[in-house]
């Protein structure tokens, strides 16, 4: 085989690999579910979400290198699992998943949270949580 229809295959081969990759990237888009956007400081309040009363709160959360809780409450006792991740605006953040877990009295916890670290020093946060699915947001502010 000469070098000319090397070549030829691996161009072709090349082809083929990005356009599967374009086509599960638009599938994958195609298939987000939507984000309610809460209107609440969810550091300073409960932000309620959903339609039956449940609430997330950040508790505890100083600077962006403090510890604190996640707490869901008056979660609908169907629910399977809850969880939740943090970004900032036009900055991805890296993988972080808390999966919070259901306690004795129904009130979901994740504890000993830690947001991403941050190179740019920003303090704009963005909770975004998962509740059987469901997508929610909310934005807070961490201590400078």
């Amino acid at each position: 085989m000469n070098n000319q229809k090397k070549w030829i295959i691996l161009a072709v081969g090349l082809l083929v690999f990005a356009a599967i990759k374009i086509a599960m990237l638009l599938w994958w888009q195609g298939n987000q579910k939507p984000v309610q956007s809460m209107d609440c400081q969810i550091s300073q309040m409960a932000c309620p979400f959903g339609n039956q009363g449940a609430s997330m709160q950040l508790v505890g959360v100083g600077d962006n290198k403090t510890l604190f809780t996640i707490r869901a409450a008056n979660v609908p006792p169907n629910v399977r699992e809850i969880h939740a991740s943090f970004t900032m605006r036009d900055m991805d953040m890296g993988f972080n998943r808390f999966v919070l877990e259901k306690q004795a009295d129904g009130v979901w916890l994740a504890q000993g949270v830690r947001l991403p670290l941050c190179t740019q020093s920003r303090h704009d946060w963005i909770m975004t949580w998962q509740v059987d699915g469901q997508h929610f947001q909310a934005t807070f502010q961490t201590r400078k």
